[in-house]
C-alpha cells in the first residue's frame, strides 16, 4: 500500500511571466527557491489520482501556480505570527506523531491483512448483485428486541415503521430502503442482508448507528459474470475486503500491544483533575490540586495529575475542547497512554526515521502552515464598515435571533400509557398535575412539565412539528429517547433581526469567509513583486507523468 498524503489545493491564481532559461530538472524558480520536476510530478500525480481528473495542460498550470504561491507565502512574507503561535507548534507536533502512527498501522495492520481467493470470488458476486430491503431501526438492543417480538406476533413492517420513524419517507413506506449494492451500506448491515434469502427477516443486527431488523425484498444479479471480469477486478476486490477487515484488524492489534488488565484508573483523582480543568484554562494551571494524585497506572508506571496535564496541554485545541466530562477525560487519559505505547513500538522499528514518513510529515506541516496562513491573511484584512453593513442587510437571515418555543411535557415509558395520559388531558385533567405524578423526567416534572423557552432547533426532527402547534394544542405520543412524550404548546417567539452593532464581529467573519478567495488573491498580487519568478514552460508542457 502506497503511503500518501495530499497537499491541499491552496488557490488558483493566474499570472503572466516571461519565460527564462532555467535548469532542465526545474519547472520553476521563485527567487532562489526551485520547484523541481520530481516535486511537481509527485504533487501533480497525487492530485490527478485524488481528483480522478485526466492530465491536461491547464491543470498542470494550476498546480504549478499553487506551488509558486505557496513559496511566495512561505519565503517572501512575514510569518513570525505563525511560527511563534503555540497552537500551530502543537498541531505540527501532533501531526508528526499521527504520521508515524499511521505508518505503524499501515505496516502492522493493513499490510498483514489478507483476502483469500474464496473471499474475493464471494465479493465479486456480491458487487454484481443489487438487493432491495426494508428495515426497522432502534437505538438500543432492548428496543430492537421489542420490535422483533412484535414482528413475531404478526405485526407488519409497515405498521411498526409508522410508529418508530420520524423520517416521513421511511415512516410511510414501511422502512423501505430501495436497491443497494455491496459497499453502499454499513458493513454489518450488508453482511447480514447479503446472507439472507428474499422474504427472510433478520434478528436485530448491531450497526455503527444502532440496531436494524432487515427484511430482504428482492435480489438482482447481473446475468453474466465471466472469469475474465473476475481476474480484472481482483486488485479492487482485494482492496475492498482488506478495508472492510481494517477495523477488526486494528482492534486485534491494539489488544495485542495494550493489555487492559494492566491499566488502572483512579476515578477520584480523575474527577479531581477534571474539576481543575473546569475551573481554569489548561494553560493557567501551573499547580493543579490533583498534581501529585495518581490518575492512572499502566504496566507499573504511574501517571500523576501533573503528568496527565502536561500531556493534555500538548494536544491541539480542537481535541482538548472535547474534554467536556469526566468520562471524556478518562478516555483521553487511556488514549494518551495507548498512543505512548504505540509510538515506542514505531520508534523501536525505526518507522519515525523512514524517508517516506519524514516526507509525509513535511507535507502535513506545509498543510498546517497554509491553513494558519490563510487565517492570518483573513484576520489582517481590513473591511470598511459600509461594505460590512451592506453584507449584513443582504444576508439578514444569518443575523437573526433563533426561534424559541415553550413546551409542557409528560414523558412515560410506554406508548400505551402515553396515549392514556393524552386521553385524560383531552378529557379535562390538569396537564401539570399529571406531569408531576407520572413524568419520568424528574427535573421537568417538578416544574409541572414546563420546559421554559428553548431554541426550537434543539428539538431536532420535531422542530417543525412543535413550531406549527397552536397555543394550548397537545400532540403525541412521540418517541423520545427511551420513552414516549405528550407535549403542549405554551408559547413561541419568532426570530427577528439582531441589531448590526451587536453582531458586527460575526458579520465581518462571515464576510471574510465568503470572500476568502478574492482576499487571498489580492494578498498574493501584493507579494508577487517581491520575487523574480521564472517558469520552464517547455518542461511543464512536455514531461511524461508516467516517465
Amino acid at each position: 500500500m502506497k503511503f500518501r498524503s495530499f497537499i491541499l489545493i491552496f488557490l488558483l491564481t493566474s499570472f503572466t511571466i516571461k519565460p527564462t532559461q532555467i535548469a532542465d530538472s526545474v519547472v520553476a524558480m521563485v527567487g532562489s527557491y526551485p520547484v523541481t520536476l520530481s516535486e511537481f510530478k509527485s504533487r501533480y500525480t497525487d492530485y490527478l489520482i485524488a481528483s480522478g481528473l485526466e492530465d491536461k495542460y491547464q491543470i498542470r498550470e494550476a498546480i504549478l501556480s499553487n506551488m509558486i504561491n505557496e513559496l511566495l507565502l512561505q519565503y517572501f512574507d512575514s510569518n513570525e505570527d505563525i511560527f511563534n503561535n503555540e497552537e500551530y507548534l502543537k498541531e505540527v507536533q501532533w501531526s508528526e506523531k499521527q504520521t508515524v502512527l499511521a505508518y505503524l498501522k499501515d505496516q502492522e495492520v493493513y499490510a498483514k491483512l489478507t483476502a483469500s481467493e474464496d473471499e474475493m470470488r464471494q465479493t465479486f458476486v456480491k458487487v454484481n448483485q443489487k438487493i432491495a430491503a426494508r428495515h426497522l431501526y432502534a437505538a438500543t438492543e432492548e428496543e430492537a428486541n421489542g420490535l422483533y417480538k412484535l414482528l413475531q406476533m404478526g405485526v407488519g413492517f409497515e405498521a411498526i415503521a409508522k410508529e418508530i420513524f420520524t423520517d416521513s419517507t421511511l415512516k410511510n413506506n414501511g422502512g423501505y430502503l430501495g436497491y443497494f449494492t455491496w459497499g453502499d451500506m454499513d458493513p454489518a448491515f450488508e453482511e447480514q442482508a447479503y446472507s439472507m434469502n428474499v422474504g427472510e427477516i433478520s434478528k436485530p443486527v448491531k450497526t455503527a448507528f444502532g440496531y436494524s431488523i432487515i427484511k430482504v425484498e428482492d435480489r438482482v444479479t447481473l446475468p453474466i459474470l465471466t472469469e475474465y471480469e473476475f481476474q480484472m477486478k481482483k486488485p479492487k476486490l482485494e482492496r475492498i475486503i482488506k478495508i472492510r477487515k481494517m477495523r477488526a484488524g486494528e482492534v486485534e492489534y491494539l489488544n495485542s500491544v495494550f493489555d487492559r488488565s494492566k491499566f488502572i484508573l483512579n476515578a477520584d483523582a480523575v474527577q479531581k483533575l477534571f474539576a481543575d480543568l473546569n475551573e481554569l484554562n489548561i494553560e493557567e494551571i501551573s499547580s493543579p490540586s490533583s498534581k501529585d494524585d495518581i490518575c492512572a497506572e499502566y504496566n507499573g508506571e504511574a501517571y500523576t495529575g501533573s503528568h496527565v496535564l502536561e500531556k493534555i496541554n500538548l494536544i491541539p485545541e480542537y481535541h482538548r475542547s472535547k474534554i467536556t466530562s469526566v468520562n471524556a477525560l478518562k478516555a483521553v487519559i487511556e488514549g494518551l497512554i495507548i498512543q505512548q505505547q504505540l509510538l515506542l513500538i514505531a520508534q523501536s522499528k525505526g518507522y519515525d526515521r523512514l524517508p517516506v514518513v519524514i516526507s509525509t510529515a513535511e507535507k502535513m506541516k506545509k498543510n498546517l502552515f497554509l491553513k494558519y496562513k490563510l487565517e492570518s491573511i483573513l484576520r489582517k484584512k481590513i473591511v470598511s464598515d459600509s461594505v460590512l453593513f451592506d453584507y449584513y442587510t443582504k444576508n439578514i437571515q444569518f443575523f437573526q435571533t433563533m426561534r424559541e418555543i415553550n413546551l409542557q411535557e409528560i414523558i412515560v415509558e410506554s406508548k400505551e400509557f402515553a396515549e392514556n395520559i393524552k386521553a385524560r388531558i383531552l378529557a379535562g385533567e390538569d396537564f401539570g398535575e399529571l406531569a408531576k405524578q407520572f413524568s419520568i423526567r424528574e427535573w421537568s416534572a417538578k416544574n409541572n412539565g414546563v420546559l421554559g423557552f428553548t431554541q426550537a432547533e434543539k428539538f431536532g426532527d420535531y422542530e417543525e412539528l412543535f413550531w406549527n402547534l397552536d397555543a394550548g394544542e397537545v400532540t403525541g405520543p412521540l418517541k423520545i429517547e427511551n420513552g414516549f412524550g405528550i407535549f403542549r404548546m405554551l408559547g413561541k417567539i419568532d426570530s427577528k433581526p439582531i441589531d448590526y452593532s451587536l453582531v458586527k464581529d460575526r458579520v465581518e467573519n462571515l464576510y471574510k469567509f465568503d470572500h476568502r478567495s478574492a482576499i487571498r488573491d489580492e494578498y498574493l498580487k501584493e507579494l508577487m513583486p517581491k520575487a523574480r519568478i521564472n517558469i520552464n514552460y517547455q518542461l511543464l508542457s512536455s514531461f511524461n507523468i508516467f516517465g
